[in-house]
């Protein structure tokens, strides 16, 4: 298990090899050496906020470069970062800023024809006493992010400012929000090593070396790219690339022009992509791993995928409620690669039970629960839903699947999903994967309803 934060591993990979690339998006290019003075700099100036160690910060980026520089400043200021997507607006927002309280924020201000600060004002709390806004032109009365970008170089005596309250792998530094089942946005504490470990097995899982280069398409906040792009990026000192919009088209654009080995995607992203009538015309030779994650994606679209893009695709299972669950190998049948969701991470268990709670054997369809290392957060602020969503130590992942004979998951989906016909379980996810075969079909959903 590694034992340094993403901080600690950025600072060491400028000190191994400060000029090598290490972070690109649409607007910069920066090595390791830059990376972590300008993240030191955030730090500071999060710091001079007059901000105590783990107060909360409200951070609603997209896939910049300052946004993994925030995640770095707030590791190295002991800062909590509430994480939240850019694509949330005042009804997500609002119940997430109350609950929490930040007392700074950091947004971009005009994105993609959105007003974030507009937003902010209208749910911003009496705590909420700094906005930090990231680009040139920021509005009256904030902080602009790009001038403390701009600051002067660290000094030795700022560093040693920061290293009494610094993170370790230990503490809790990201609040995760997530709109979850129920519809209202949930808040989750996530101790930094769940991630780091789980970026690690991914590492070893996935076959990424320290020399490939690594995209994220969706968020470095969550999921796969998180675990594996931001966290293992920097344990490996890999060369990141970030895109702050998916289009199939500028995807491929990225891939082709950044010669980009591995990129986690979700099943719409890889079904847009295998759908462009010019998919050819990229040179996408140099892409080795697509990893699949956030929903599931069937066999036949996996299969195309990797005919078309010349890639092999794995899975990454997890949730943003409980962490990282299982992963299939580099090296794996397709089979499993395609129709499983792996065997379960090092250090984490995974059991099928009944309605009774009882453990049933392998093959036998029941609830999903998990334990271990990966999948130790908790939601913050409500003991109460931290005691429903756990039986026995394991966390209740309120998904239907199997364990195979090769000890692998095999997902079926939500329980109240499950359609039932004459006394027959039907999950959805069979008949979307047969939909699916046809050439003609793109994407399925299958619900179901009352036979009057």
């Amino acid at each position: 298990m590694p034992l340094k934060t993403a901080a600690d591993f950025c600072d060491q990979n400028a000190r191994k090899f400060g000029e090598k690339e290490a972070l690109v998006d649409g607007r910069r290019r920066l090595t390791w050496r830059e990376v972590k003075e300008l993240s030191d700099r955030l730090a500071l100036g999060f710091r001079d906020l007059a901000l105590k160690r783990d107060a909360k910060i409200l951070v609603q980026l997209p896939n910049w470069a300052e946004l993994f520089l925030v995640r770095l400043a707030c590791e190295k200021a002991g800062l909590r970062m509430v994480s939240v997507t850019p694509n949330f607006r005042y009804a997500e927002l609002a119940p997430i800023v109350r609950f929490t309280r930040p007392e700074a924020a950091i947004i971009p201000w005009n994105y993609r024809g959105f007003d974030f600060y507009e937003l902010l004002e209208e749910v911003r709390t009496e705590e909420l006493k700094h906005v930090l806004v990231a680009g040139e032109d920021v509005p009256r009365g904030t902080l602009s992010l790009e001038e403390i970008l701009k600051g002067p170089a660290t000094l030795d005596r700022d560093k040693e400012r920061l290293e009494k309250h610094r993170y370790s792998i230990l503490d809790v530094c990201q609040i995760a929000t997530t709109s979850g089942s129920t519809g209202i946005p949930k808040c989750v504490e996530v101790p930094l090593y769940t991630r780091l470990l789980t970026g690690w097995i991914h590492l070893q899982r996935f076959g990424v070396r320290p020399d490939d280069t690594l995209a994220a398409v969706t968020s470095i906040v969550t999921g796969t790219a998180d675990a594996l792009v931001y966290n293992g990026g920097c344990e490996v000192g890999a060369r990141i690339v970030l895109v702050d919009h998916f289009s199939p088209e500028e995807t491929c654009a990225v891939l082709e022009s950044e010669k980009i080995n591995v990129i986690p995607l979700v099943p719409t992203m890889m079904t847009r992509i295998t759908a462009m009538p010019r998919l050819s015309d990229y040179k996408l030779n140099a892409l080795r791993v697509a990893i699949n994650h956030g929903s599931s994606l069937s066999f036949a679209q996996g299969v195309e995928f990797e005919e078309k893009l010349g890639c092999r695709i794995v899975q990454g299972y997890g949730s943003v409620d409980c962490g990282g669950i299982s992963a299939t190998f580099w090296d794996d049948p397709l089979e499993v690669r395609l129709g499983t969701l792996g065997r379960p991470l090092d250090g984490n268990q995974v059991k099928v039970v009944d309605a009774q709670g009882k453990e049933l054997p392998r093959g036998d369809v029941g609830r999903l629960l998990v334990r271990g290392l990966h999948a130790d957060a908790c939601y913050y602020g409500n003991p109460d839903l931290n005691s429903e969503s756990r039986r026995d130590g394991y966390f209740d992942l309120q998904e239907l699947g199997r364990i195979d004979e090769r000890g692998n998951v095999v997902l079926m989906g939500r329980e109240r999903d499950v359609i039932i016909r004459g006394g027959q379980n039907i999950f959805p996810s069979d008949i979307e994967a047969v939909l699916c075969q046809h050439p003609k079909i793109l994407e399925a959903s299958v619900v179901g309803v009352a036979d009057p």
